[in-house]
């Protein structure tokens, strides 16, 4: 049984595929920001952290602003 042991710690976990980024498809359109930092926010204050409410409150006024621009110059 021991003789057992040794090539199995050696060979009982291998992983043949390495993951590269390039395997992931992301496409950046279909992302909606404002929807990811709502969460954010509510983990946030789940968890009594400060910094990060006011990281990610700060990202939601910047990504609202941003829509509301890019609307009212699309609507020109």
């Amino acid at each position: 049984m021991i003789r057992f042991l040794l090539p199995f710690l050696l060979c009982g976990c291998v992983t043949v595929h390495d993951p590269q980024p390039a395997d992931t498809v992301f496409d950046e359109s279909k992302r909606d920001w404002l929807e990811v930092f709502k969460h954010e926010i509510k983990v946030a204050v789940e968890n009594d952290d400060i910094d990060a409410y006011n990281f990610y409150f700060g990202e939601y006024l910047r990504e609202r602003v941003r829509l509301w621009k890019e609307s009212k110059k699309n609507a020109e």
